[in-house]
Order: structure tokens, then sequence, then C-alpha cells
């Protein structure tokens, strides 16, 4: 199944922007892309019901923001009931973006080098850069570690929405790195190869990393990061039985 993902990214990286079709691609939505409407649904619950200040204070911009991420790719749309039409994966990004932005507030983090370990097509990059001042954050830089195939379209699909601060990299080739560095990884570090993972906590977390913030799922959560305080939380909404928000930190 993984090599149907790759050949659909190598498809579409043939193609102009305007005729991307990877977010209708089967080939490609068994792994990005997948929200259904009901998931959809309780992601929009716990948006409102968790941040329901910041979501009327800034409905608009969401909005604006869902239509824009949805703009290329031959996104599959459903209605939101005082929403607005747009992709139930849009609704995931901004949970997890306001869980990630409320994370690195209450720990008083700014001027901030993000790294993402498995950056789909970009999407929460996109988001994350969009949502960042709501929180008073500022993002100096993010870079995305993923396969080059991967790469290549989230270099290109974050240049048409105009995030220009984010670099694409393979754990064979990359630069410039930044210590102090915040991590994240939405459902990607702990569906990776445990040898893979062994490398990017090696060559990426235990250099470059002090906090972070995964959607752990697939395997038990274990001492993945050298020095850090690693807590757990079960995933709202629960997508998975083994699922958790895992955040870390320095150990005081």
């Amino acid at each position: 199944m993984y090599n149907i993902y790759i050949e659909s990214v190598k498809r579409n990286l043939k193609l102009p922007k305007e005729s991307w079709d990877f977010k209708s691609d089967k080939q490609y939505t068994y792994m990005l892309e997948h929200v259904n409407q009901k998931q959809g649904g309780d992601y929009m619950r716990e948006i409102i019901g968790r941040f329901g200040k910041i979501y009327v204070d800034n409905k608009d911009l969401l909005i604006d923001l869902c239509h824009r991420n949805d703009f290329y790719g031959k996104t599959h749309k459903v209605n939101f009931d005082n929403f607005t039409t747009c992709s139930p994966t849009n609704l995931r990004y901004i949970l997890h973006s306001f869980l990630i932005l409320t994370y690195m507030s209450d720990n008083l983090l700014n001027n901030l080098d993000i790294i993402e370990i498995g950056g789909g097509y970009g999407g929460l990059c996109f988001f994350i850069n969009n949502l960042a001042h709501i929180f008073n954050i500022k993002i100096s830089s993010y870079k995305i570690f993923d396969i080059l195939e991967a790469s290549e379209l989230q270099k290109q699909y974050l240049d048409a929405l105009d995030i220009k601060n984010t670099k694409c990299y393979q754990l064979d080739n990359f630069e410039n790195l930044k210590t102090n560095s915040f991590l994240i990884s939405n459902y990607a570090f702990s569906e990776i190869s445990m040898d893979l993972q062994q490398k990017y906590t090696e060559q990426i977390l235990n250099p470059y990393i002090d906090y972070g913030f995964i959607a752990w799922n697939h395997i038990p959560i274990y001492d993945f990061i050298n020095n850090k305080k690693i807590m757990k939380e079960t995933e709202f909404p629960l997508t998975a039985d083994t699922n958790y928000y895992v955040k870390f930190q320095p150990i005081q």
C-alpha cells in the first residue's frame, strides 16, 4: 500500500498545481486526507468545547484557511452546520494546531524553530503558520522531514499557499537545524519502523529538540528521547484505542 501512495505523489508532481488530484485519489487518501464527516463533526465539537472563545473570535479566519487549504488537490468536501463546506481533515488540523500552540504558549515558548516529522502534504504546517499569531507566537523557521517524494510535494504545495519559512528535508539530507527546536509529529513518528525511529532519535531528537507534541498511534509509548519528561493523554476525539497525545519537555 505504501508504494501506491508514492506512485500517487509522483504522478501529481508531474501535473501543474491546478490539476493536482491527490486529495481525492484513493491511492493517496488511504494514508492522508481521510477524515470522514462524522469524525469531522467530532473534531468540531472538541474545538468549540475546548477553544470556544478562540473559535468564535476567529471563525472567519478559520473558514478562510479551510477554503485556502481545499483549493488544491480536488478535495472531497462536506457541509458543517454553522461553519462552512470543507474537507473534514481541516477540522483535525485546526484542533491539533490549537493544542500545539496552547502547549507552546503555556510553556512561554516563542520565536520557535519547529521540526515536523512526517508532514503529509504540508497541511498542519499551513494551519500552524497561519494560526500562531492568535497565541502571540512567532515561528522563526519550520523544517519538515519526510521521504523525498513527499518533500517535493510539500515544497510545491506550501509555496502555492505562500508559506515561505519552511524547508523540506530527508534524514540523510538536512542542514541548519537549531538546538532547542520544537518537535511535531502527528501520526507519523510512531508509525515508521523502529529502526527509523531510532535514527530520528539519534540524529534529530536528542541533539536538536527541547519540547514537542506527538499524536501517537500504532505502538506503546516508550522513552523515545533522552532527558525529557514525557506526558500522555488519551486522544480526543478518540480515533483508535491506542491513540494518545504525547507532550514532552526538559526534565527540571
